[in-house]
């Protein structure tokens, strides 16, 4: 099975469809395959995707280890305004998205040293390279202008590009071909047979049509 993104426009949907016993959500390019869904059920957007938040205009940069979506704010909303609860501060989409961004980061940087506690070496104090390549890609910063979020009932375009696993076909061996093309054979010429019976044709006319049978090539 391969991950690969594809337009959404490219996708031929299915029902009720069962390949190498997986149920599959479509085709695209006559491959079948499933949606890759974030931790909400959601289809899951590719990176790059443009998509509209109460505060902006972003595109999806990558993913959490949880399945939820990073995407960086490029377009800030005028129109949006976040009131604390107490009523004493009022910040603007840009001011918003930095506090959540300030607040996740405090939340990366414990994670950071747990890990780091719990997994470096007793002789240098330090991570290996393999944890701490593990570590980046688990624990990363966000950038100011970046959150981390999901999208509930997003109004996809059809142009927008979505995660999805591709199923792999079986393929035939020469054997296996041989054998089902002489299966086919064999089976469209007992029914060829059987019609003759029914209409009750005369012996040379049968046999005619027989001798047909025994040359057409049935690999179709």
């Amino acid at each position: 099975m391969t991950v690969q993104s594809v337009q959404i426009n490219s996708i031929t949907p299915a029902i009720a469809t069962i390949i190498n016993d997986v149920v599959i959500d479509g085709f695209t390019d006559g491959q079948p395959f499933r949606y890759v869904r974030t931790h909400n059920g959601q289809l899951k957007p590719a990176i790059g995707t443009t998509v509209q938040l109460p505060y902006g205009t972003g595109h999806v940069v990558g993913y959490t280890e949880s399945n939820r979506l990073r995407i960086a704010i490029t377009d800030f909303s005028e129109d949006f305004e976040f009131i604390t609860a107490d009523e004493t501060d009022i910040y603007d989409a840009e001011e918003y998205v930095a506090m959540v961004s300030k607040t996740y980061n405090s939340g990366v940087t414990s994670d950071r040293e747990t890990f780091t506690r719990l997994h470096k070496s007793e002789v240098t104090g330090k991570l290996s390279q393999r944890n701490q390549d593990r570590m980046d890609a688990s624990m990363f910063f966000l950038a100011d202008n970046e959150v981390v979020t999901s999208l509930t009932d997003y109004p996809f375009a059809s142009t927008d590009s979505v995660v999805v696993q591709t199923i792999g076909m079986e393929r035939e061996t020469p054997k296996e071909r041989r054998a089902r093309i002489k299966a086919e054979r064999a089976l469209a010429k007992r029914l060829a047979n059987a019609m003759l019976e029914d209409l009750e044709m005369p012996e040379d006319v049968a046999s005619e049509i027989d001798a047909e049978f025994a040359d057409v090539d049935m690999d179709f």
